[in-house]
Formats: structure tokens, sequence, C-alpha cells
């Protein structure tokens, strides 16, 4: 990635933050070397990662990652056989400990972090490496006295030749001090062997070596002739000592050799891990989600936030690549323009190392081969470069880049997009307004040409409709609240911004005075265009608001359909049961029935053929028959009554609930009418009066709105300002405008949309006849689009094509 960009855009500082999160030192040091890649198959693998670490995190806390340090070095000066002391042992024995409890550690997530244990397998056991360091050196990282049972035997012995020599040094000690040969009585030791002090003149009292004399020569340090061979001995046994640690810290250095390879891998594999976590951590602290890297040249990021604010952050919602490769962006200083362009870069940077974005779920993020960011104040002094300077040279760079990247696909026959994210601020800006306006202008065209997704920030309203009137280009505007003059950071896609210059300098306490001189001083054409771009914007926002109620119309009707379907489910399984039940009722009464007889009939042939039982048990019979038949009777009615109430709930269900009626709207009043409207300064005509107050009028091929205040009598001939612009508006439409638009595939609110901008360009390129393909099919899309049709301010008419144009899979529009 461009170094420049970047810069800019602040990755360093999310690296940094990425660096304080590493728990060891390799970890930091990939970390500082982390740069965003362009192959996204390496993208979606570190994203995954990411959020494999994130779920290990939550569930089992911290890694155990303490102590891990780089010991490379010290792994290569073990390997080629040098020895290393015992606070080295110790670091490379912390190395191992980490490996073992790390791969612990992702062992115990397997199902959860698949891909981390496999990273995490590759870690070796070094348990007799851990256990003869432990063993022999201490915490601070001193060879124990009993590493080896020879240094425990030289250590006793050691202890013995020193409680030996001390007390026989202090016998001696006592007569030199009775004799007055002794000044103190204290021993010392000089040169490595035990002395007692002795004044200079009487040191012929004490025989023995003198190791040592006072800076004043006054005393002599002594060391007694009596105890000279036991001083001997115990050096013998303390270079013993030294010997025998010198052979342990060698032995312990050549098992690091004999593990020199696998633990500096183990070293890089720690450092990899940790990274990962630590952009766990970060994504956590940030609330970051996970981005869907997608393979078509778009992204969309929702109520993102940059990662570098604090404080309430106010989110912003971008998307570009989709219906438009690049994005104007208009509006008032101080009011977010640029905070939305750079959240776009870092976020892309970001996703491009493998590090989660803040942004809500379900934000989308391309991986771009070449991201291009001019953004700032790049004044140089040592270089002797204005503002306009700096800006143009970066320019220049990123267009000589996208243009080898031209040149690239020519050689290789591929008819390909230039795969980059180009970021532009305030292009133009720091020089004469008209040049700046028109150098901007042909820049963007050119990255536009190249199929760079562009997204620049201005101030020029030359450049909103060259937005409004090019094919791929949208303007978009962050939001200015007039009243408490502060910017709402909210950006608005689809609406060009405004300065508000002249309405925030009169809250600010500007004379009215003034500012209404200054009006006076604006551009008629200029202020007419402003006005026309307002209403189409107002007009969008009542479309947008009705698509709204639409789908939430249509959300509505959909839970009803549910609900008709679950409870005609219901009703379904109740009449299954009922049926069944009514089967149970009637085997009962035939079961009874059945015993009763059989009771009856074994009665009367224990009787004579002619009795008074007989005849009872036969007037019985003919009573149960008739009860019988009485009881199925009765079953039958109570089922049939209760299919026919279940029907009658089904049939009421079942029944769509009919949506309100909208409120009838007040009949046309004056329609006809010529006026004269005076912000566009053109005659026209009363299309209707709406109930606001507000009133439609037709002007050449376009319907606007506006208020009475801002109608006149008719005149005979229109502003020529007003005439040129709108001469100026079409003749940049015109020639890339298509007369008919082909919506076929798409569901009924995709279309719409895709008829909404189509709609409003035909319009400002003064085209009064247009085609909509939407093939026949089931009819869904066709009557979604006669409907929507219907209600719109543009359409005055429209029918089906004839038969030789498309018939009944084709609409001819009249605007």
């Amino acid at each position: 990635m461009d170094a420049h960009t970047l810069r800019v855009l602040e990755y360093p500082k999310i690296v940094a933050r990425l660096v304080e999160l590493c728990a060891c030192s390799p970890g930091k040091e990939r970390a500082g070397g982390l740069a965003p890649r362009n192959d996204p198959a390496w993208v979606r693998r570190r994203l995954s990662e990411t959020a494999q670490a994130r779920i290990v995190l939550q569930d089992q806390g911290r890694a155990p990652l303490g102590g891990v340090t780089d010991i490379s070095g010290l792994l290569r000066r073990a390997a080629a056989g040098s020895g290393l002391d015992g606070s080295e042992l110790l670091q490379v024995a912390a190395n191992a400990r980490g490996a073992r409890l790390l791969g612990e550690y992702f062992d115990a997530a397997r199902d959860q972090a698949p891909d981390l244990a496999e990273l995490a397998d590759r870690l070796g056991l070094y348990e007799e490496l851990e256990e003869a360091v432990e063993r022999a050196i201490d915490d601070d990282g001193q060879v124990r006295e009993d590493a080896s049972d020879e240094l425990v035997r030289l250590h006793r012995r050691e202890e013995s030749l020193r409680d030996e020599l001390q007390e026989r040094l202090e016998r001696v000690l006592d007569r030199a001090a009775a004799s007055g040969a002794a000044r103190e009585r204290i021993i010392v030791q000089r040169q490595g062997r035990y002395c007692i002090p002795v004044t200079s003149q009487h040191q012929s009292r004490v025989p023995g070596i003198i190791h040592d004399r006072s800076d004043s020569g006054a005393t002599v340090f002594i060391e007694p002739q009596e105890v000279v061979e036991r001083g001997n001995r115990l050096r013998e046994t303390e270079l013993a000592i030294e010997d025998e640690i010198r052979r342990i810290l060698q032995e312990l250095s050549g098992l690091v050799g004999m593990h020199a390879s696998a633990l500096e891998a183990d070293l890089r594999t720690l450092g990899v891990l940790d990274l990962i976590l630590a952009k766990a951590r970060l994504a956590q602290e940030m609330g970051a989600t996970n981005p869907v890297v997608l393979d078509e040249r778009r992204f969309d990021l929702r109520r993102a936030r940059h990662p570098l604010l604090t404080g309430e952050v106010v989110p912003t919602s971008i998307r570009a690549g989709e219906d438009f490769d690049t994005l104007i962006i208009t509006g008032p200083n101080t009011g977010g323009k640029t905070v939305a362009i750079k959240t776009v870069g870092l976020l892309a940077l970001m996703t491009q190392a493998g590090m989660h974005i803040p942004a809500d779920p379900g934000s989308e993020m391309f991986v771009f081969e070449e991201i291009f960011a001019d953004i700032g104040d790049e004044q140089s002094i040592e270089q002797s470069l204005s503002t306009f300077s700096s800006h143009m040279t970066q320019i220049v760079k990123i267009l000589q880049r996208v243009a080898a990247h031209e040149r690239r696909h020519r050689r290789k026959g591929v008819d390909a997009p230039v795969n980059a994210l180009v970021l532009l601020d305030e292009i133009g800006a720091g020089t004469d307004p008209a040049e700046g306006a028109a150098l901007a202008q042909a820049i963007i065209e050119q990255l536009h040409a190249a199929g760079c997704i562009t997204i620049a920030t201005t101030h020029y309203n030359d450049l909103k409709a060259f937005a409004y009137s090019t094919e791929g280009i949208e303007n978009a505007s962050v939001e200015f609240d007039v009243k408490t003059l502060r910017p709402t950071f909210e950006l608005r896609i689809g609406e060009a911004g405004a300065s508000n210059a002249l309405q925030i300098a009169r809250r600010l306490g500007l004379p009215r005075a003034i500012t209404g001189r200054a009006a006076e001083f604006l551009d008629p054409g200029q202020a007419a265009f402003e006005d026309l771009i307002r209403r189409v914007e107002g007009s969008r926002r009542a479309m947008d608001r009705q698509q709204t109620q639409a789908r939430q119309a249509r959300i509505e009707a959909e839970r009803l359909q549910r609900e008709h379907e679950e409870r005609l489910g219901q009703l379904e399984r109740q009449r299954d049961d009922a049926i069944e039940q009514g089967f149970e009722d009637a085997l009962e009464i035939v079961r009874e029935a059945e015993d009763e007889a059989r009771a009856i009939i074994a009665e009367l042939q224990r009787q004579p053929r002619q009795s008074k039982v007989t005849e009872e048990g036969r007037r019985r019979l003919a009573e149960m028959r008739r009860q019988a038949e009485q009881r199925l009777a009765e079953a039958r009615r109570e089922r049939r009554e209760r299919e026919e109430q279940r029907e009658r709930e089904s049939a009421q269900v079942a029944e769509p609930q009919a949506p309100p009626e909208p409120e009838p709207e007040l009949p046309p009043l004056h329609a006809g009418d010529r006026v004269h409207v005076g912000s566009l300064g053109r005659d026209g005509e009363v299309a209707r009066v709406l109930n606001d107050g507000e009133v439609e009028v037709r002007v050449g091929a376009m319907t606007v709105e506006t208020t009475r205040a801002d109608l006149e009598p008719a005149r005979e001939q229109p502003s020529a300002e007003a005439q040129a612009l709108a001469d100026r508006m079409r003749a940049r439409k015109s020639p890339g405008f298509e007369d008919e638009i082909d919506i076929r595939g798409m569901a009924v609110d995709e279309a719409i949309n895709a008829l909404a901008k189509y709609l409003d360009d035909a319009m400002l390129a003064g085209v009064t006849k247009v085609r909509i393909i939407h093939g026949k099919g089931t009819g869904v899309l066709r009557e979604g689009v006669h409907k929507y049709l219907q209600g719109h301010r543009y359409v005055s008419d429209f029918r089906l094509a004839e038969m030789a144009e498309g018939g009944a899979g084709a609409t001819e529009v009249r605007l």
C-alpha cells in the first residue's frame, strides 16, 4: 500500500495500539510490521482467525503469554556451542513454558477455534528442558547449591573449611590484640584470602603474608602463616565449585542447543498467535464486527465509527460500487466530510490487515488492490510547496498509478475497471474557484472512467451539477442544523449539501442588511439551480418516505399472512382432533351397547322361550337400540356444529384485512392557470393545489412543488439566466440518457428505487417520453410499477406498449 495513504489515514496509530495490546516481544514485533494485503483469501483467513480468537478470549480469558521474549540471539549462541548464564537460561525456559501453556489454552478451545488450535499444534513440548532449568537455576538466575550431588559435596566442604579457618583466625586475632598489634578485632577478605588488620609498626609481631595496605599506610592486612594452608584448601574448594557451576551451565546450554531450531520456530508461532489475540482484544475494545468480504467490487459500511475518535461518536453509513462508483460529498466545514472519507479508508485498511472494524453487523467490504488518499493540509514549507501544489503533487501520483494499471490491463487484453479506492479531500481547493472546480471535475471524470471507486469532498457547486448529470456518480451531503449552528454529522447519500453561509452568518449576528445585500450578489442562475436541487431532493425524500411506508405495509402484510397460515394450521389440527374424538365417542357408544346386549341375550338364553323375563329382555333391547341411535345422532350433530364453527373462524382469519383508506386529497384548485415561478424565473401551468398549502406547477418537462408566495402572474418570456441554466442541465444530461430502462429480474422495491432515479434523470434531461421494460412473468412487477406511476408527480400518462413494442412486457410513460 502507498506509504502516504497509510500516514494520512492514520493507520500507524492503529498499529501502535495493536503493539500495546501484544503480550510478548515477538508479537509486538509482528504487530509493528503488520501491513494491509490485497489477497482476498489471505484477508478472509486473517478475519476468521480474529473471530475465533474473540470467542476464545470470551470463554477462557487472557492467554498465558507472560514471560515470552525474543530469545533468537540466545538460541543461536546455544546452537553454536556457547554457554548461557543462569538468567539467560531462565528466559529460554520461560519461552518453553509459554509454548506449552498456550498450546494447552488453544487445545481446550479446539471446537470453537479449530484454525488457532491447529496453529498452536505446531508448538513443541520441552518438559525435560523446563525441569532441568527449574531444578538447577533459582529465580534470581543463580545456580542452586543442590543443582548436582558434586556441588552439594563441595558446598559442604567449603562450609567446613570456612568455619575451621574462622576459628583459627579468631585465636590469632586475640593474640595480636593482646600484643597491641591488631588495630581492630575484625576478619576481612583481601584478594579472596582471609586477613586481619595489623598496625604497620607492629606487623612483625604477626607472621604471615601481606595481601593489602590501607591508603594511609598505617594498616596492613595480613593472612597469618598458621592459616595459609587452610586458606589454600578453601580456595581450591571455591574454584572447584566454580568449575562445577560452569559444567552445569554448559550442560543446560547444550540442552538448549539441541532444541534451538524448534524453539526458534515456536518463537514465530508465538508471535503470530499473540498478534491474533491482540487483534481480538482490539476488536473487543472497539465493539467491532467481522466485515463480510465481497467478491463484487463494492462496499457497504453500516453505522461505521472512526476507530480513533473518542467520546460520543456519531456513526456514518456509507456505500459505493453498486448503483454508483463515485460519490461527491458536499456540506459545511466541520460537518464531518473528512471524517467520513477517513473512516472509509481506515476501515478498508483494517479489513485488509485482518482486523475487525467498528461498524454494525452485515457491513460489507471489498479487497482493493490499491487504496489512495489525499487528505488534510499537506502544505510543505521545506519543499516550498503551497497547499494546492502539495495536493496536486499527490493527485498526480495517484493518476499515474491508475494509468499504470490501465496500461497493464490493455497489455493483458483485460477489459476490467481499475481495482482501486481513491479518497480525495477538498479536491481542487487552494486556488481560483473556477479553475479549481474545472480541475476537480476533470480529475473525477478521469478516475470514474478508469473504474475506480472514488469518494471526494468539495464545496464547489459545479461538482454537484456534474454528479446529478453523470451516470454512476452520486451526490451526498453532511447535514448542518442552522438553528443550533452545529453539524449533525449524518451523511445523506443522494442529496447535495449546501454551505448555508448566509444563514449561519445571520444567526451569528451579522446584520440582515449585509446578508441580504450578499444574497443580491449571488448568481441568479446558481440560486435557481440550488432551489431546483432542493426541490428535487424534497421530492426524493417524499418518495423515500412512501417507499418506507410501503415496506412497512408489506412487512405487516407478511406478518398477517404468517398469522393466517398458523391459524389455519391450528384449525386443521383442531379439526383432525375433533374427528378423532368423534370416532372415539361413537366407538364408546357401540362398545357400551354391545356389552349390554350380550348381557341381555345371555339372560334370555337361560329363560324359557315365552316368559315375562324374555318379554322384558326384548323390550330392553328395543329401548337400548333407540337410545344408541339417539346418542349417535347427537354426536353427529355436535360434530357438524363444531365443523361449521371452525369454518366460520377460518373464513374470518383468511379474509384479508383491508388496508386503511388513504385520506382523500383535496380536488385540484385552479388547475390550468398560467403562473410565473419566481425561484425558477419561468412560466408554467398549475397542475394542482396540495392540501398543505403548496402548489404543483408544470414547467416545461418538469413538475415542481412551490409555495403561493413564489408565484406571480405569468410573463411572456422567461429570464435569460433561468433559460441558460435549464439549457446547461439538459446539455449535460441529454447526451448519455437512454429513453428506456430494463428492470426485469428486480424485486418490486429494488425496481422502484431504480425508477425514482431514472425519472429524476429524465426530468433533468428534458425528456417527455420513456419506456419501462418490466417483462410479463406473473404480473407482480408490472402492477407495482403501475401503482408507483399513478401517484408520481412527473408522470402525466402511461400505458402498455403496442404488441410490436413488447405488449404487456413494457410500459410507455409520458412526462
